[in-house]
């Protein structure tokens, strides 16, 4: 039997509470999350546990890993892996949530909101300078942007899918308070 296997992400924009209950399952048959892998999660093979998973969007000088992994060391939650900005613990069922209150909630999803919000502007003025290229150009440049403006068009559109459902859960989390 294997001692790894892959479990695709639903999309942690879209449906991160889904991402880390789907891994709380996995735990329980006894598959734990190991790192992050393209879109979605390297599992190994290990003891049944129950145990919750929850994810924080912060970036982190050299300086400043020990004291944040020490934090939530201290509010019982253990980095179980991390990938760029995203980090991942894991914690006994019952232990207090990392955001239990709807400020920090709002801050985390305004942290993760802002490197998307980038990338959208970028890719939406790059499609916009393509499409204005491909209909006002003639002969081999109008060929070259037609084909760049598909390929910016096709990463542009799931790009402001994901900044819609972080602005989604922002208005959502402003409504609750």
């Amino acid at each position: 039997m294997a001692r790894t296997k892959y479990m695709m992400s639903s999309g942690l924009a879209f449906s991160e509470k889904k991402d880390m209950e789907k891994l709380r399952q996995k735990a329980l048959k006894g598959w734990h999350l190991k790192k992050f892998r393209f879109a979605g999660y390297e599992l190994e093979k290990g003891e049944r546990e129950d145990i919750i998973y929850s994810i924080d969007y912060r970036a982190l000088q050299p300086n400043e890993e020990e004291e944040y992994f020490e934090m939530f060391s201290h509010a019982g939650w253990t980095n179980v892996c991390s990938s760029q900005d995203m980090h991942i613990f894991k914690a006994k069922k019952g232990t207090k949530p990392i955001y239990s209150d709807v400020e920090s909630a709002r801050d985390k999803l305004e942290r993760l909101a802002n490197p998307i919000k980038s990338l959208v502007a970028f890719l939406v003025g790059m499609t916009a300078i393509l499409w204005i290229m491909m209909t006002f150009t003639s002969g081999l440049v109008q060929n070259i942007s037609q084909w760049t403006f598909l390929f910016s068009f096709v990463l542009t559109i799931p790009a402001i899918m994901t900044y819609m459902a972080t602005y989604y859960h922002k208005w959502k989390k402003r409504i609750d308070k």
